[in-house]
């Protein structure tokens, strides 16, 4: 994760926990979606980057954007960059 650097945790769950981060190059601002592999088979975390990267391809105001993915199999985890939107009100489809 040398591209990107985590700042702050936003939030957290079971699997999961989300980071603000810095792209180290561009210095903008994403989250960083940080999901714990350790227990999952190898096909199922890489299931869940192609589902992150078939969302990459939705263009809509109210889907926060895929930016990028990758696995760091020392650490077990599975990092997803995604658009930062703190702050921001976005609106609910009822």
């Amino acid at each position: 994760m040398e591209r990107y650097t985590q700042v702050k945790l936003l939030g957290k769950g079971g699997f999961a926990k989300v980071y603000l981060g810095i792209d180290n190059v561009t210095k903008e601002q994403y989250a960083i979606k940080v999901i714990d592999i350790s227990k999952m088979k190898a096909e199922n975390y890489e299931n869940e980057i192609m589902v992150f990267q078939d969302i990459s391809k939705l263009s809509h105001p109210n889907i926060v954007k895929y930016i990028a993915s990758f696995i760091d199999k020392t650490k077990k985890e599975c990092n997803i960059v995604m658009e930062y939107c703190g702050g921001k009100i976005r609106s609910q489809l009822v």
